[in-house]
């Protein structure tokens, strides 16, 4: 029997290729996140949005992302929720001077 395959460019699609490319199994990983297998399903069959925030530096974590592939990270699961990218929020979120420098170029 073939293996299930993800509606391609989706976030589903896109988590079970990262969890691949780190050498994890789906079980393995939804352990290590501490995440029931049911809900990793529906994560990558689009039943259930991408990651909150505090869900999403599990994943970073558990899978060691840096760099690029971590910026991708917080990109694409930002776009599946509609929301800007956590680690924008959070350092925004402790720079009320870079949300004024924003809110001037807004302006012009």
């Amino acid at each position: 029997m073939p293996k299930k395959g993800y509606e391609p460019g989706s976030y589903g699609a896109y988590l079970v290729a990262l969890i691949k490319a780190h050498n994890f199994s789906q079980a393995e990983f939804a352990k290590r996140i501490d995440v029931s297998r049911t809900y990793l399903f529906d994560l990558f069959n689009g039943r259930v949005k991408p990651p909150a925030p505090e869900m999403q530096e599990k994943i970073v974590s558990a899978l060691e992302l840096t760099g690029k592939e971590k910026d991708e990270f917080f990109n694409v699961t930002a776009a599946g929720r509609n929301e800007i990218p956590k680690d924008v929020f959070d350092y925004l979120y402790n720079n009320a001077d870079e949300i004024a420098i924003i809110r001037e170029r807004m302006r012009v």
